[in-house]
């Protein structure tokens, strides 16, 4: 008989077992998910900084706590740190979750700064593998003038003042655009404006390109038999720093309530005198027109700027110099001549004695050239100027008319300036560091006095030069939009001046025969270099003026400079009139040091 008893005991044992390791298994559970609780509860009260730890007892001490995770509240550094690695990973998230669109913009914002306003001074931060031969001294002047004539405020009705016609007050213009009635008409125009230019022979021509050789502008210089790149430094005056105090004055009225009623611009040029603008938009904008007085203040006297033989051709009211910079400039230029002693001459050649002499190479109607003349009339108490005589070349014979003509309205002395009709390269060939050299194989023409005053060609040109006034074509009113855009104007791809010669002296075949080179306008600054200064920077005496819009970049600048053989130091000088950054002067010489950066 088999005893199940103990069969029994052992099952219930084993059941009892069973039950014994549920339940452990169970209260085990139950044990891990309190310590889970624990834990996720302590870490909530490490969040919202609710619980104390003691750092001299080890035994507070929160294990969970580690290098990744949050810090206590009596840890700041760690917290700064934590917070800090955290915004850098948001940042750079960002970043690269930025659209394209974004970033073009960006580089599109960057571009409406001028050069000048963006350049930072770099004159203590010459890298080591480079050289610098050249220092670039940004400056600023603040020119005030007279504004215009009140227009038309806000808040008054000015329908009466431009309603005069029944189109608006808009005049009928059509009667000023003068355009040849037949075809025959349009091709003796043609020839008669053909017949204005003067144009080197082609025997210079041809020997001007065949000593020509490629410019390029330098990026690296031979020092001490290694081969360095080329580092143009730039130096800001503290005249550049902060606004202008017009913009100041400005402000202060704005904030203190004294400022005038704002005023709005009346249209079809008219600035507040009633008198509209009498010629196309297309040649002349009204708001050319409407500035006349601030381009010749004696305008209503007589002053010619639109072209009288050419009726179509508006270039000159867009190119010559507003008055008020034009003074200034002739001003400066004459007083760095002055201290480089250039009217103390002690050349056995010379015959100038204590007189100065400028060559402006693109006149046009005269308004730099007529600023340069005025210095001589404007003798003041003590001060010491010499005799000025100005050279106005240009190589359109109805602008040098006009420039006569309006020379004769601000009373310049005969004897003071002589107008050449010629072109630009050839004149510049014709000087080497100041001095006359031959013109036998340049074109003569035949001298004959205007509005009282000398017009020929190149027999009148002086024996000797002092100074260089470059004013030369920027591209027309859109040069501010071109590829380079307001960041940088480039003078290499922007200013191109062409000379032609006719290879027969027919003038009726004109079109057929004619030669054309081009020159930039880095290589036009090697030709002046070359004109009036001397080889070595330490001794030049002569001084070159060049006059650029306001967005010009300075390091392409400096680098057509430095391929010119121009050392030293150069000055881009910003020409503000009430408030607004108009142009830049640029100038070359002996006398512009880098103490004008203190």
């Amino acid at each position: 008989m088999v005893d199940t008893t103990t069969d029994k005991v052992s099952s219930s044992n084993s059941h009892d077992i069973d039950i014994i390791i549920a339940t452990h298994q169970q209260v085990s559970t139950n044990s891990t998910a309190a310590s889970a609780s624990t834990n996720t509860t302590n870490k909530r009260k490490l969040d919202t900084n609710t619980f104390n730890t003691n750092t001299n007892d080890t035994a507070n001490k929160n294990p969970l706590l580690d290098d990744d995770g949050p810090p206590s509240s009596s840890n700041n550094k760690r917290r700064k740190k934590y917070k800090k690695k955290k915004n850098k990973g948001k940042q750079q998230h960002n970043n690269n979750s930025k659209s394209k669109k974004q970033q073009q913009h960006a580089k599109y914002v960057k571009k409406q700064q001028n050069w000048i306003e963006s350049c930072s001074e770099s004159i203590h931060r010459i890298p080591a593998n480079c050289v610098a031969p050249l220092t670039c001294i940004i400056t600023r002047v603040e020119i005030e003038e007279e504004p215009l004539l009140p227009k038309g405020k806000i808040d008054e009705s000015i329908a009466d003042t431009n309603t005069s016609s029944s189109d608006g007050g808009k005049e009928d213009k059509s009667t000023y655009d003068i355009k040849p009635s037949s075809i025959e008409a349009e091709v003796e125009a043609e020839k008669q404006q053909q017949a204005n230019i003067a144009r080197p022979t082609h025997a210079f021509l041809s020997q001007y390109s065949k000593n020509r050789e490629p410019w390029k502008i330098s990026s690296t210089m031979q020092v001490d038999n290694e081969k360095k790149k080329i580092f143009i430094p730039v130096k800001r005056h503290s005249s550049t720093v902060g606004p202008t105090n017009w913009t100041k004055r400005r402000k202060q009225q704005q904030q203190s309530g004294s400022s005038k009623n704002a005023y709005v611009h009346l249209p079809n040029g008219n600035s507040g005198d009633g008198i509209l603008n009498p010629y196309p938009t297309s040649i002349v904008p009204d708001k050319f027109w409407a500035q006349r007085k601030r381009l010749f203040s004696k305008y209503d006297e007589g002053v010619q700027i639109h072209n009288v033989d050419n009726n179509n051709d508006g270039e000159m009211w867009y190119s010559v110099t507003p008055e008020s910079i034009a003074n200034h400039v002739a001003d400066k230029m004459i007083n760095m001549m002055v201290r480089q002693g250039c009217h103390q001459s002690t050349s056995s050649s010379s015959s100038k004695g204590n007189s100065i002499t400028i060559l402006d190479v693109f006149c046009g109607c005269g308004g730099n050239s007529i600023a340069f003349a005025r210095l001589n009339a404007e003798k003041k108490e003590g001060r010491y100027l010499p005799r000025v005589k100005v050279i106005a070349v240009d190589n359109n014979l109805s602008r040098l008319k006009m420039a006569a003509n309006n020379a004769a309205i601000y009373k310049i002395d005969k004897d003071n300036i002589v107008f050449i009709h010629a072109d630009a390269v050839e004149v510049l060939n014709c000087y080497n560091k100041g001095i006359l050299v031959d013109t036998k194989s340049s074109r003569q023409y035949e001298s004959h006095q205007y509005a009282g005053y000398k017009l020929g060609g190149l027999e009148l040109l002086p024996t000797n030069l002092d100074g260089i006034f470059l004013s030369p074509p920027w591209g027309g009113t859109e040069y501010s939009k071109q590829e380079a855009g307001k960041s940088g104007f480039d003078i290499i791809t922007s200013i191109v001046v062409e000379s032609s010669c006719c290879l027969k002296d027919d003038k009726e075949d004109y079109k057929s025969t004619t030669s054309v080179v081009k020159t930039n306008g880095g290589e036009l600054l090697s030709l002046s270099a070359k004109a009036v200064l001397n080889d070595e920077s330490t001794t030049q005496e002569g001084v070159i003026a060049y006059f650029l819009p306001r967005n010009t970049d300075g390091i392409i600048l400096g680098q057509c400079a430095i391929s010119s053989g121009i050392k030293g130091t150069f000055e881009m000088e910003q020409n503000v009139v009430n408030g607004k950054v108009k142009t830049v002067t640029a100038y070359f010489g002996r006398e512009v040091d880098d103490k004008q950066g203190d």
